[in-house]
């Protein structure tokens, strides 16, 4: 792997490291909490392992916690959550409102699962529920444009998904990064400063095993056991991770 990404320059001329702010939209229930931890916890870990300098803090939006310095921040991360982009609680429209903001003034969001879903609707695109259901399991998208942050460079990603919302249309000004049959959308960019991404590059197969598991009755025990199947095979959880804190990193 590449060297990991910096900062940037500070006002003596040294490099820093990249803080960053994750925008948290939910967390696991108490039951699975105690595998991999909080979705925060579960960032945390995989950006570690790419650049354990990188500074991140945590923004509760379902309890109302927002930013009030943006300028502190080199960018932003999201996570999921049951929620859907088109429900009606007022920190999702705060939450959209947000993020036509950080569009105006060209600010750096990377948005996952969720934080994908808004980039697309806060923007003008359309999110519904995919006519097909549930995606679930480890899957597999196609690389259609590269950025000078995808490196290293590769052909297919695989990540881990668990979601029935996806985007379906883009946004004015967007463009599909990467996509598969069942999510033709896996991957947008809406200028320089806004990426989603609809696979969860902080998820790990101990915890949505045992996630899956809990959804037989409302997945179906048939899609269950494909899902669980795909786990088995590795992912690119790091190679993700590097390429968000190169593109914060710019």
């Amino acid at each position: 792997m590449p060297e990991s990404p910096r900062g940037g320059t500070g006002a003596s001329g040294e490099h820093r490291p990249l803080r960053l702010g994750l925008l948290r939209c939910d967390d696991p229930v108490p039951e699975l909490r105690s595998i991999c931890g909080t979705y925060s916890d579960m960032f945390a870990d995989v950006i570690a392992r790419v650049d354990p300098s990188v500074q991140m803090d945590t923004f509760s939006l379902p309890d109302d916690e927002w930013p009030d310095d943006l300028d502190a921040y080199d960018g932003w991360m999201t996570t999921g959550t049951r929620a859907s982009v088109y429900d009606d609680a007022p920190w999702i429209s705060r939450f959209a409102d947000f993020v036509r903001q950080l569009h105006a003034e060209g600010r750096k969001m990377f948005g996952v699962c969720f934080g994908h879903q808004m980039i697309a609707h806060a923007l003008g695109g359309t999110v519904q529920r995919a006519s097909h259901g549930w995606t679930v399991g480890a899957n597999v998208w196609k690389i259609h444009e590269r950025r000078p942050w995808m490196d290293p460079s590769t052909d297919e990603i695989r990540l881990i998904h668990s979601h029935q919302d996806q985007v379906l249309t883009l946004p004015p000004g967007g463009v599909v990064l990467a996509g598969a049959d069942r999510c033709p959308i896996a991957m947008l960019a809406v200028g320089e400063h806004l990426v989603g991404l609809q696979g969860h590059p902080e998820f790990q197969p101990e915890f949505v095993g045992p996630l899956y598991e809990s959804r037989t009755e409302l997945l179906g025990a048939d899609a269950v056991a494909e899902a669980q199947a795909s786990l088995a095979a590795p992912c690119n959880q790091e190679l993700v991770a590097g390429w968000m804190l190169r593109f914060f990193a710019g």
